[in-house]
């Protein structure tokens, strides 16, 4: 999530309309645009996905390692993404969300695209830094248009359909990639005979930037609508509540563990799923395309139960509300060690899709509660920039568990080296997190009863 920046000159593009009432329904155009918005997620979880469906291709014809390969779907995103993402999202800001997001969609679609043509890794290494840069404005621009698009009280429905669409997202770009391969399978000969000649792993990459252009022209379709803002909110606040430095020094524990907990069961959810779709053709010779669509409906069966739990968790768990979602998370975290190690004894391939749905599901539960969390402990002024580091610590985990599990299975030499590899990474990391997340309580409470004291005296 980008932080917060300046306000948006009268001549931005995206100020044409005037706000919404904030009593008003939200129009059928509102709804359009947020489809809009998520039909281009979903395009670039395809572009993302289908590289590393197509990884044991390109790792064979390139001759790459697996440090490389996890250098390529971990640590350039990590990099690029965290380091763009705060100027793009002030670009945005500045110029016009629209302007900016459509020149991200060109980006990391041109950068797909331009991976087609790779012959290195150091090539490969700078088409993904391209792909990275793109895809890191996209989750903080959509949330920041929605306030644009939807009244007050329709924005929660439409942030949670946003959030339940990226999150489906991932397992419709595992599908989808597959659907590309399976077809290109049967039909990479019929193609013109540029495409023909190319190697599929390659014209995979082509095909899945091709839509970036429509993408761009939908984009144009959307109207905004600029949001209400309170100016009450920028000169009432008590002054450490305003300043983010002394705020994080009077409540480091409680934050530490926040961000601590989001690191940990980020590296075990990552550890998995970025490399499953490279260990299981490699372990059981399953064909890519297959294991596209099976690891892609898993995960959104997977998804759509941890969508489930927390509301299902909340009505039945008792005691003080306003702890509920720490100790979900526990539940959560607590259960996600279980399927874990079953890695390590699975004979087929649906036994690893067993143990990878149970960890999605958990995980994934437990991810959703966290900005609710985090808002609980985040004054209004603050609350922009508490929102980012979520982004940002996930983006470690997501850059660091695929390098490390790499290293780690090109250091074991037996085929099925690389499900212990994803072992030793991703059980530690559902453990710590269960650990913190059970130590987070106490400095949670004393957080949260001294920003209500706080607003008490105002």
């Amino acid at each position: 999530m980008a932080l917060a920046g300046p306000a948006l000159p009268t001549s931005s593009p995206d100020r044409a309309a005037g706000p919404a009432p904030s009593s008003a329904k939200a129009p059928v155009a509102a709804w359009y645009a947020l489809a809009v918005l998520i039909g281009t997620t979903l395009f670039a979880f395809v572009d993302r996905q289908i590289l590393n469906l197509v990884a044991p291709m390109l790792q064979k014809e390139l001759g790459l390692s697996d440090v490389q390969l996890g250098m390529l779907h971990g640590l350039t995103f990590v990099l690029f993404a965290s380091v763009a993402s705060y100027p793009i999202g002030w670009l945005s800001d500045r110029y016009g969300r629209r302007i900016i997001l459509a020149g991200c969609i060109m980006l990391w679609s041109a950068s797909t695209a331009l991976c087609a043509f790779q012959t290195s890794f150091t090539g490969l290494f700078i088409a993904n830094a391209g792909i990275a840069i793109g895809e890191a404005a996209l989750t903080p621009i959509v949330f920041s248009m929605i306030p644009d698009l939807f009244p007050e009280r329709q924005r929660n429905t439409a942030n949670f359909t946003f959030f339940a669409a990226t999150l489906l997202g991932a397992a419709a770009g595992f599908g989808l990639g597959g659907v590309l391969l399976d077809w290109l399978a049967s039909h990479h000969q019929t193609l013109p005979a540029a495409l023909a000649d190319m190697s599929g792993w390659r014209v995979a990459l082509l095909l899945a930037a091709a839509p970036g252009p429509a993408f761009v022209l939908l984009l144009a379709t959307i109207r905004i609508r600029p949001a209400l803002t309170s100016a009450a909110a920028d000169t009432h606040m008590e002054p450490e509540l305003t300043r983010f430095l002394p705020f994080m020094k009077q409540h480091w524990r409680t934050f530490a563990c926040i961000y601590g907990l989001i690191a940990a069961y980020g590296f075990a959810l990552n550890s998995a799923f970025t490399w499953l779709p490279i260990a299981i053709p490699r372990v059981f010779g399953t064909a890519s395309s297959t294991v596209g669509m099976e690891l892609g409906g898993t995960v959104a069966l997977a998804t759509i139960a941890a969508l489930l739990l927390p509301p299902v968790g909340a009505r039945l768990l008792r005691g003080d509300d306003a702890t509920k979602s720490l100790r979900l998370a526990r539940i959560f975290l607590t259960a996600a060690i279980v399927p874990t190690p079953l890695l390590l004894v699975a004979t087929t391939p649906w036994h690893v899709y067993a143990s990878a749905g149970l960890q999605c599901m958990f995980g994934v539960a437990t991810a959703a509660l966290m900005p609710g969390i985090l808002q609980q402990i985040a004054p209004a002024q603050l609350r922009s920039r508490l929102l980012s580091l979520l982004g940002i610590f996930s983006a470690i985990s997501t850059g660091l568990a695929p390098v490390l599990v790499g290293a780690l299975s090109s250091l074991l030499s037996e085929t099925r080296g690389i499900f212990i590899a994803i072992v030793i990474v991703a059980l530690p990391g559902w453990l710590l997190a269960a650990l913190i997340v059970s130590a987070a309580k106490r400095p949670f409470v004393a957080t949260m009863a001294s920003i209500k004291n706080e607003e008490t005296e105002q």
